[in-house]
């Protein structure tokens, strides 16, 4: 699943954990199933994160081994 469809999916557990309606073994199986989908989006998170500080490194070596040729004035 994509990271949006496993955080929509957990929300509609949240939903459904806080519906008193819901029986106790369904509440059960869907707050364990929310552990598992947390700890993926934890994890998927986690991933993302790390790109974006490579990203942002790899930018900012660039910027700073651009050589400075300041323009003469006439």
């Amino acid at each position: 699943m994509s990271f949006e469809e496993e955080l929509k999916r957990l929300e509609e557990i949240t939903e459904k954990l806080k519906d008193d309606q819901t029986p106790l073994e369904e509440a059960v199986s869907l707050y364990e199933e929310a552990g598992k989908l947390t700890k993926s989006l934890n994890k998927k998170l986690s991933s993302i994160e790390r790109k974006i500080e490579i990203i942002t490194s790899e930018s900012e070596d660039e910027l700073e081994s651009e050589s400075y040729a300041p323009t003469e004035e006439k």
